[in-house]
Parts: C-alpha cells; structure tokens; sequence
C-alpha cells in the first residue's frame, strides 16, 4: 500500500526539474483548501516551496488562473508567487509564505483590528483586480440563484433540527437573495478570507489558497467573517471594512445576512452528518441571531 504522505514519484520528478533536488518533503495538514500539499525544501539554497495538487480540473484552472491574472496584484509578499504549473499533474509550485494561519493565532484586540484593517486592502485590491469576462459576468449573476436553491435540500437535510418556523425563515432568505441583482462584482477569494489569511507578526497578513477565486458579488467573500468572528467582534468589523475602503452597501447587507442564514443551513446539515456537535450548535446560533436581528 502506498503510503499518501508520500510525495508520489512522478510528482518529484516534475517538481525536481523545476526547482532541482529536493532536501526535504512533509505533506501538510489539512486545511482550508481541498487541494493536497506538501512543503518542500529545495537543496541548492534551502528554499522553501509548497508543491499543490488540485482536487479536480476546474480547482486548477480557478487557482492557476488567479496567480496570473488578479493575485500579483496584491503586492509582493502578500500571497505566494506561482512558480510553476502542470496541467497533467493538476499540480503547481508556490513559493511557501511564513508564518501560521491567522485562525490559529491568539491575538490582542487591538491587533486583531490591525491586522483586519490591512486585510480589509488585501481584499479590496483582490476584488478590484482583473476585468471579468461577459461568460464570467453572467456566471457571476447566477452564483446568488444557485445558492438559493440549494437551500429546501440543506433544509430537508437538517430534518428536525429546524422548525417549521426555521423552515420558512429559511426560505425567505432564499427568496430574498435571488432578486438582489445589482451587487457590485469583483475577483473573490472564495474559500473563507480568515481560512486564507496567514500571520507571521506585525499587522501585515497574507493571502493563500485561491482554489475557489472566480468572479462574483463581492459580499460573498464576506459571509464566513460574518458567520463567526465579527458576530462577537464588531471593531474587527469595522476596521476591515476601513481597510476595504467602503461599507457594504444596503443591497449587500441583505445579501450578506441571506448568505449567512443559508451558509449556517448548510453547516448545520453537514455537521449533522459529521456528528459535529460543535458545528451544530454554531449553525443553530447564527440561525437563532438572525431571526431575532429581523424580529422573526
């Protein structure tokens, strides 16, 4: 049996005619991303590499093209440089940035604004980067629809954990998000900004992991720090968005309290299905906050 924390060897060989011998290789935890990882040290001058295979074809694309096209935006040291591609192995070479995530840190107050401030301009030359296409424009308009309906399944799936009461408030959110259509468009992350931000000291985070960067409403990129971290931290809220630039406007505060409702939906569905209690009862939380921010 092949043992998976194993660089496999044509992986190598690909990754060893780009950068040279290899003197070191760890296949990373998890983590926010679905691609697998391995953190790889190059011979020559004990660079530091991390070699990424994609999930699947569209991971790939979505990722690869984000290095080329929207991520030098942020700025030197503020997300990996892509180093190198290949299509038949799904697999690309990142320069390794240093650190730990930003999640996985304790951090004071005060610098927990700081370093959300400076998020909030990563995110912003994010979403400003690149032009999108007529094809991306229209995927980007349907991304609101295709959420919508997903929420009866999840809803169905949550079985009596919601009410008959939680139902309906659900698909009134769902209803609600499929008529916002003018939401400004951007470049977005994806895949949870506070998943994605890295830490390694002072107020300067970086930005990984943009398998999931595409075209759509900016105030997608929003939902995951509404669900968790600014329902307690307010100040970071706001802080983030003085980084940004702008607060979301009335349009998109709707939207982002229906994404939040439909993304908590969700979670609570799978963690039902992982037995995550703890994931459960966050769902069950944000769902009861919501209906007593609307007065349901």
């Amino acid at each position: 049996m092949t043992d998976p924390n194993l660089l496999p060897a044509p992986l190598r060989s690909w990754a060893e005619s780009t950068l040279g011998p290899l003197t070191a290789v760890r296949r990373l935890p998890p983590g926010s991303s679905a691609a697998t990882v391995w953190h790889v040290v190059r011979g020559s001058d004990n660079a530091r590499f991390h070699l990424k295979t994609a999930p699947s074809p569209g991971a790939f694309t979505r990722e690869t093209f984000a290095h080329r096209h929207a991520v030098p935006a942020l700025g030197p040291g503020n997300a990996p440089r892509l180093v190198a591609t290949s299509a038949r192995h799904l697999a690309m070479i990142l320069t390794a940035l240093p650190g730990a995530p930003l999640a996985q840190v304790r951090l004071t107050e005060a610098a927990l604004q700081a370093v959300h401030w400076r998020a909030g301009m990563l995110v912003a030359e994010l979403h400003q980067a690149g032009r999108p296409t007529t094809t991306a424009r229209r995927e980007a308009a349907a991304l609101l629809s295709r959420l919508a309906d997903a929420a009866p399944r999840h809803a169905e799936a949550a079985g009596d954990r919601l009410s008959a009461e939680d139902q309906k408030f659900v698909m009134l959110l769902a209803d609600h998000l499929c008529v916002l259509d003018r939401l400004p468009l951007g470049f977005i992350h994806g895949g949870g900004i506070e998943a994605g931000l890295r830490w390694s000291g002072g107020t300067r985070p970086a930005l990984q992991d943009f398998d999931r960067a595409r075209f759509a409403p900016v105030v997608v990129d929003f939902v995951h720090l509404a669900y968790g971290l600014w329902a307690e931290r307010p100040r970071v809220r706001a802080a983030f968005f003085d980084g940004y630039g702008r607060t979301p406007g009335a349009d998109e505060r709707q939207a982002l309290r229906c994404l939040t409702g439909l993304h908590a939906v969700r979670s609570l569905a799978e963690g039902l299905v992982r037995a995550d209690r703890a994931a459960v009862d966050t769902a069950r939380a944000v769902l009861d906050r919501l209906k007593s921010e609307v007065g349901v």
